[in-house]
Protein backbone atom coordinates (compact mmCIF):
# COMPACT_ATOMS: atom_id res chain seq x y z
CA UNK A 1 0.00 0.00 0.00
CA UNK A 2 2.97 2.39 0.95
CA UNK A 3 4.91 1.87 -2.33
CA UNK A 4 1.56 2.54 -3.94
CA UNK A 5 1.16 5.82 -2.65
CA UNK A 6 5.43 6.20 -3.10
CA UNK A 7 4.07 5.67 -6.92
CA UNK A 8 1.20 8.24 -6.91
CA UNK A 9 3.15 10.87 -5.54
CA UNK A 10 6.30 10.34 -7.82
CA UNK A 11 3.75 10.15 -10.93
CA UNK A 12 1.62 13.59 -9.49
CA UNK A 13 5.29 15.47 -9.23
CA UNK A 14 6.45 14.23 -12.88
CA UNK A 15 3.20 15.76 -14.12
CA UNK A 16 3.73 18.96 -12.25
CA UNK A 17 7.30 18.97 -13.35
CA UNK A 18 5.69 18.61 -17.08
CA UNK A 19 3.17 21.29 -16.69
CA UNK A 20 5.86 24.05 -15.52
CA UNK A 21 7.54 23.33 -18.65
CA UNK A 22 4.38 24.11 -20.97
CA UNK A 23 5.31 27.95 -20.79
CA UNK A 24 8.69 27.62 -22.03
CA UNK A 25 8.22 24.95 -25.09
CA UNK A 26 5.11 27.21 -26.09
CA UNK A 27 7.41 30.38 -25.72
CA UNK A 28 9.49 29.18 -28.90
CA UNK A 29 7.01 29.17 -31.36
CA UNK A 30 5.92 33.18 -30.20
CA UNK A 31 6.16 35.54 -33.15
CA UNK A 32 8.37 38.21 -31.48
CA UNK A 33 7.80 41.88 -31.51
CA UNK A 34 8.54 43.81 -34.31
CA UNK A 35 12.12 46.15 -34.55
CA UNK A 36 9.72 49.05 -34.60
CA UNK A 37 8.34 48.32 -31.48
CA UNK A 38 11.04 50.28 -29.59
CA UNK A 39 12.22 52.45 -26.96
CA UNK A 40 10.76 55.53 -29.25
CA UNK A 41 7.64 53.74 -30.02
CA UNK A 42 6.79 53.43 -26.56
CA UNK A 43 7.54 56.82 -25.43
CA UNK A 44 4.90 57.67 -28.17
CA UNK A 45 2.61 55.74 -26.53
CA UNK A 46 2.76 57.47 -23.00
CA UNK A 47 1.89 61.47 -24.65
CA UNK A 48 -1.16 61.05 -24.31
CA UNK A 49 -1.59 60.04 -20.67
CA UNK A 50 -3.23 62.17 -18.58
CA UNK A 51 -3.84 62.46 -14.45
CA UNK A 52 -1.32 62.44 -11.82
CA UNK A 53 -2.11 58.70 -10.65
CA UNK A 54 -0.80 55.97 -12.19
CA UNK A 55 1.98 52.99 -11.71
CA UNK A 56 4.93 51.82 -13.62
CA UNK A 57 6.96 48.15 -13.45
CA UNK A 58 10.71 47.57 -13.04
CA UNK A 59 12.99 44.53 -14.09
CA UNK A 60 15.97 44.01 -14.98
CA UNK A 61 18.41 41.22 -15.96
CA UNK A 62 16.24 38.89 -17.74
CA UNK A 63 19.32 37.54 -19.82
CA UNK A 64 17.08 36.31 -22.83
CA UNK A 65 18.42 33.05 -24.63
CA UNK A 66 18.83 30.82 -22.07
CA UNK A 67 15.98 28.38 -21.40
CA UNK A 68 16.47 28.84 -17.36
CA UNK A 69 16.28 32.92 -17.77
CA UNK A 70 13.67 32.62 -20.66
CA UNK A 71 11.43 30.29 -18.29
CA UNK A 72 11.41 32.69 -15.47
CA UNK A 73 11.10 35.91 -16.83
CA UNK A 74 8.09 34.09 -18.64
CA UNK A 75 6.78 33.64 -15.14
CA UNK A 76 7.61 36.99 -13.85
CA UNK A 77 5.74 38.26 -17.39
CA UNK A 78 2.16 36.44 -15.97
CA UNK A 79 2.38 38.29 -13.15
CA UNK A 80 2.89 41.76 -14.57
CA UNK A 81 -0.05 41.12 -16.81
CA UNK A 82 -2.42 40.47 -14.12
CA UNK A 83 -1.03 43.84 -11.95
CA UNK A 84 -4.21 45.93 -13.76
CA UNK A 85 -6.58 43.36 -12.49
CA UNK A 86 -9.68 44.15 -9.84
CA UNK A 87 -9.72 48.43 -11.04
CA UNK A 88 -5.92 48.91 -9.91
CA UNK A 89 -4.20 51.89 -10.53
CA UNK A 90 -3.29 52.11 -14.50
CA UNK A 91 -0.13 50.79 -15.19
CA UNK A 92 1.44 52.78 -17.90
CA UNK A 93 4.67 51.01 -18.97
CA UNK A 94 6.77 48.13 -18.30
CA UNK A 95 11.12 49.62 -17.41
CA UNK A 96 13.77 47.43 -18.11
CA UNK A 97 17.13 48.33 -16.68
CA UNK A 98 19.27 46.11 -19.29
CA UNK A 99 21.34 43.11 -19.83
CA UNK A 100 18.13 42.33 -21.82
CA UNK A 101 20.70 39.14 -23.86
CA UNK A 102 22.74 36.65 -21.84
CA UNK A 103 25.48 37.97 -24.47
CA UNK A 104 24.22 40.04 -27.17
CA UNK A 105 23.50 37.85 -29.66
CA UNK A 106 21.08 38.39 -32.24
CA UNK A 107 19.23 35.42 -31.69
CA UNK A 108 18.96 36.41 -27.97
CA UNK A 109 17.11 39.78 -29.33
CA UNK A 110 14.72 37.99 -31.41
CA UNK A 111 13.68 36.21 -28.07
CA UNK A 112 13.76 39.31 -25.85
CA UNK A 113 11.52 40.49 -28.55
CA UNK A 114 9.35 37.23 -28.10
CA UNK A 115 9.22 38.18 -24.51
CA UNK A 116 8.19 41.98 -25.34
CA UNK A 117 5.29 40.74 -27.52
CA UNK A 118 3.98 38.88 -24.31
CA UNK A 119 4.02 41.88 -21.87
CA UNK A 120 0.69 43.94 -22.73
CA UNK A 121 2.06 47.21 -21.95
CA UNK A 122 4.73 49.61 -23.42
CA UNK A 123 8.27 48.64 -22.68
CA UNK A 124 11.15 50.73 -21.74
CA UNK A 125 14.28 49.38 -22.39
CA UNK A 126 17.85 50.57 -21.27
CA UNK A 127 20.83 48.96 -22.54
CA UNK A 128 23.53 46.59 -20.29
CA UNK A 129 27.15 45.42 -20.51
CA UNK A 130 25.43 42.43 -21.58
CA UNK A 131 23.74 43.86 -24.72
CA UNK A 132 25.62 44.68 -27.99
CA UNK A 133 25.00 48.03 -28.32
CA UNK A 134 24.61 47.78 -32.61
CA UNK A 135 22.21 45.05 -31.32
CA UNK A 136 20.39 47.14 -29.42
CA UNK A 137 19.68 50.06 -31.43
CA UNK A 138 18.18 47.66 -34.30
CA UNK A 139 15.92 46.03 -31.90
CA UNK A 140 15.49 48.38 -28.69
CA UNK A 141 16.05 51.79 -29.94
CA UNK A 142 18.09 54.60 -28.46
CA UNK A 143 20.03 54.00 -25.52
CA UNK A 144 19.98 57.28 -23.59
CA UNK A 145 16.99 59.47 -23.79
CA UNK A 146 14.23 61.53 -21.68
CA UNK A 147 10.38 60.79 -21.61
CA UNK A 148 7.59 62.68 -19.57
CA UNK A 149 4.76 60.96 -18.41
CA UNK A 150 1.93 62.68 -16.76
CA UNK A 151 3.50 64.42 -14.04
CA UNK A 152 6.89 62.50 -14.15
CA UNK A 153 10.12 63.13 -16.17
CA UNK A 154 12.17 60.13 -16.48
CA UNK A 155 15.98 60.10 -17.52
CA UNK A 156 17.26 56.88 -19.34
CA UNK A 157 21.01 56.55 -18.75
CA UNK A 158 23.55 54.20 -21.16
CA UNK A 159 26.54 53.15 -18.08
CA UNK A 160 26.76 49.70 -20.04
CA UNK A 161 30.73 50.50 -19.33
CA UNK A 162 30.44 51.50 -15.72
CA UNK A 163 31.29 54.94 -15.17
CA UNK A 164 29.61 57.75 -16.52
CA UNK A 165 31.41 59.96 -18.77
CA UNK A 166 31.70 63.87 -18.61
CA UNK A 167 29.95 64.33 -21.13
CA UNK A 168 26.94 62.35 -19.67
CA UNK A 169 27.70 64.36 -16.72
CA UNK A 170 26.67 67.20 -18.49
CA UNK A 171 24.10 66.53 -20.71
CA UNK A 172 22.18 64.55 -16.71
CA UNK A 173 22.95 68.01 -14.92
CA UNK A 174 20.91 69.57 -18.27
CA UNK A 175 18.19 67.14 -18.26
CA UNK A 176 17.92 67.43 -14.27
CA UNK A 177 17.13 71.07 -14.77
CA UNK A 178 14.59 70.49 -17.45
CA UNK A 179 12.99 68.45 -14.76
CA UNK A 180 12.40 70.66 -11.93
CA UNK A 181 9.29 71.49 -13.61
CA UNK A 182 7.71 68.05 -12.87
CA UNK A 183 6.20 66.50 -9.70
CA UNK A 184 9.07 63.51 -9.81
CA UNK A 185 11.88 62.50 -11.19
CA UNK A 186 13.33 58.74 -11.99
CA UNK A 187 16.23 57.85 -13.30
CA UNK A 188 17.32 54.37 -15.40
CA UNK A 189 20.49 52.52 -15.69
CA UNK A 190 22.21 49.25 -15.65
CA UNK A 191 25.45 49.48 -13.08
CA UNK A 192 24.14 51.04 -9.28
CA UNK A 193 26.21 53.88 -8.52
CA UNK A 194 26.87 51.56 -4.98
CA UNK A 195 27.16 48.00 -4.04
CA UNK A 196 24.01 46.19 -3.27
CA UNK A 197 26.02 43.21 -2.16
CA UNK A 198 29.24 43.76 -0.38
CA UNK A 199 31.09 40.67 -0.52
CA UNK A 200 32.74 41.91 -3.37
CA UNK A 201 36.61 42.29 -4.06
CA UNK A 202 35.93 46.23 -4.56
CA UNK A 203 33.86 48.64 -3.66
CA UNK A 204 32.26 51.33 -5.83
CA UNK A 205 30.29 53.28 -3.11
CA UNK A 206 32.93 55.73 -2.86
CA UNK A 207 34.22 55.71 -6.58
CA UNK A 208 34.26 59.26 -7.83
CA UNK A 209 31.41 58.62 -10.43
CA UNK A 210 29.18 57.18 -8.17
CA UNK A 211 29.97 59.68 -5.55
CA UNK A 212 28.99 62.59 -8.03
CA UNK A 213 26.41 61.05 -9.31
CA UNK A 214 24.50 60.42 -6.20
CA UNK A 215 25.29 64.27 -5.38
CA UNK A 216 23.66 65.31 -8.52
CA UNK A 217 20.81 63.16 -7.23
CA UNK A 218 20.55 65.12 -4.30
CA UNK A 219 21.17 68.37 -5.41
CA UNK A 220 18.23 68.15 -7.94
CA UNK A 221 15.59 65.85 -6.05
CA UNK A 222 15.40 62.96 -7.56
CA UNK A 223 12.64 60.43 -6.37
CA UNK A 224 14.15 57.50 -7.58
CA UNK A 225 17.18 55.69 -9.45
CA UNK A 226 16.52 51.97 -10.56
CA UNK A 227 19.30 50.04 -12.15
CA UNK A 228 20.22 45.87 -11.89
CA UNK A 229 23.33 44.33 -12.80
CA UNK A 230 23.50 42.25 -9.63
CA UNK A 231 21.12 39.68 -9.63
CA UNK A 232 19.20 40.52 -6.43
CA UNK A 233 17.13 42.80 -4.66
CA UNK A 234 18.62 45.57 -2.82
CA UNK A 235 16.85 49.32 -1.70
CA UNK A 236 19.49 52.16 -0.02
CA UNK A 237 19.12 55.78 0.32
CA UNK A 238 21.45 58.40 -0.43
CA UNK A 239 20.54 61.96 0.74
CA UNK A 240 17.08 61.46 0.39
CA UNK A 241 17.23 60.14 -2.90
CA UNK A 242 15.94 56.07 -3.21
CA UNK A 243 18.55 53.70 -5.18
CA UNK A 244 17.01 50.78 -6.18
CA UNK A 245 18.67 47.87 -7.54
CA UNK A 246 16.23 45.07 -9.24
CA UNK A 247 18.13 42.13 -11.06
CA UNK A 248 15.97 39.64 -10.61
CA UNK A 249 14.11 39.65 -13.65
CA UNK A 250 14.86 35.97 -15.04
CA UNK A 251 18.85 35.52 -14.57
CA UNK A 252 19.66 32.19 -12.68
CA UNK A 253 20.59 33.84 -9.17
CA UNK A 254 23.75 33.18 -7.46
CA UNK A 255 22.87 34.98 -4.25
CA UNK A 256 21.14 33.56 -1.37
CA UNK A 257 17.71 34.24 -1.17
CA UNK A 258 18.05 36.13 2.30
CA UNK A 259 20.37 38.68 0.97
CA UNK A 260 17.65 39.85 -2.00
CA UNK A 261 18.63 36.64 -4.52
CA UNK A 262 15.15 35.46 -5.42
CA UNK A 263 13.45 36.62 -8.77
CA UNK A 264 11.20 39.52 -8.31
CA UNK A 265 10.24 43.04 -10.03
CA UNK A 266 9.19 46.12 -8.81
CA UNK A 267 5.54 48.17 -8.78
CA UNK A 268 6.14 52.09 -8.48
CA UNK A 269 3.03 53.53 -7.37
CA UNK A 270 2.51 57.56 -8.19
CA UNK A 271 0.01 59.67 -6.66
CA UNK A 272 0.75 63.75 -7.67
CA UNK A 273 4.90 63.95 -5.42
CA UNK A 274 3.45 60.89 -4.01
CA UNK A 275 5.78 57.91 -4.47
CA UNK A 276 5.99 54.32 -3.33
CA UNK A 277 7.00 51.13 -4.26
CA UNK A 278 6.11 47.54 -3.68
CA UNK A 279 8.92 44.26 -4.56
CA UNK A 280 6.58 41.44 -6.30
CA UNK A 281 8.99 38.46 -5.65
CA UNK A 282 7.92 35.00 -7.89
CA UNK A 283 8.90 31.66 -7.64
CA UNK A 284 10.73 30.10 -10.62
CA UNK A 285 8.94 27.59 -12.44
CA UNK A 286 8.53 24.29 -10.81
CA UNK A 287 11.00 22.48 -12.63
CA UNK A 288 13.68 25.06 -12.50
CA UNK A 289 13.02 24.96 -8.73
CA UNK A 290 13.76 21.97 -8.39
CA UNK A 291 17.02 21.76 -10.87
CA UNK A 292 18.66 24.58 -9.92
CA UNK A 293 17.10 26.94 -6.83
CA UNK A 294 16.59 24.26 -4.15
CA UNK A 295 20.21 23.70 -4.71
CA UNK A 296 21.35 26.73 -4.85
CA UNK A 297 19.90 27.41 -0.80
CA UNK A 298 21.27 24.07 0.24
CA UNK A 299 24.72 24.92 -0.53
CA UNK A 300 24.23 28.13 1.27
CA UNK A 301 22.76 26.76 4.25
CA UNK A 302 25.10 23.92 4.40
CA UNK A 303 27.66 27.25 4.14
CA UNK A 304 25.86 28.74 6.90
CA UNK A 305 25.33 26.00 9.44
CA UNK A 306 29.59 24.84 8.51
CA UNK A 307 29.84 27.75 10.69
CA UNK A 308 32.94 29.59 8.83
CA UNK A 309 30.93 30.45 6.03
CA UNK A 310 32.99 28.15 3.63
CA UNK A 311 32.81 24.29 2.53
CA UNK A 312 36.45 23.99 3.12
CA UNK A 313 39.99 24.39 4.31
CA UNK A 314 39.04 27.63 6.18
CA UNK A 315 38.53 26.92 10.48
CA UNK A 316 38.75 30.55 11.02
CA UNK A 317 36.79 31.77 14.17
CA UNK A 318 35.28 35.41 13.79
CA UNK A 319 35.56 37.58 16.83
CA UNK A 320 34.12 40.76 17.35
CA UNK A 321 37.55 42.99 18.29
CA UNK A 322 36.91 47.00 19.29
CA UNK A 323 38.83 49.17 17.10
CA UNK A 324 39.62 52.84 18.75
CA UNK A 325 39.85 56.26 16.29
CA UNK A 326 37.16 55.12 13.45
CA UNK A 327 33.85 56.92 15.48
CA UNK A 328 34.14 54.17 17.94
CA UNK A 329 32.47 51.61 15.63
CA UNK A 330 32.83 47.89 16.15
CA UNK A 331 34.16 45.53 13.27
CA UNK A 332 34.55 42.25 12.89
CA UNK A 333 38.03 40.87 12.14
CA UNK A 334 39.31 37.36 11.60
CA UNK A 335 41.49 35.86 13.93
CA UNK A 336 42.93 32.49 13.91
Amino acid sequence: MRCRWIKIVAIVFALMMLYSLLPLVSFYFVKGASKSDNNEKAISELENNKGVYFSFIVFGDNHAGLCFNDAAALKEIWNMNREDRFGKSPIDFVLSVGDVTLDGSKKQFLNYKKLQSLIKYPLVSAIGNHDDPVLFKEFCGMKEFVFVNRNSYFIVLDNEIGELSEKQFVYLEEKLKDAQNYENIFIAMHKPPFDPYQQEWYNMDNSPWAYRFRKLCARYNVDMVFSGHKHMFKSETFDGVENVVTGGGGMLIEIPEADGGYLHYVRVTVNHDYVKYEVRKVSPPLWEYVTYYFWKEAVYWVRNFYGSGYLFGNNAKRVPLRVKNLNDREYWMTKK
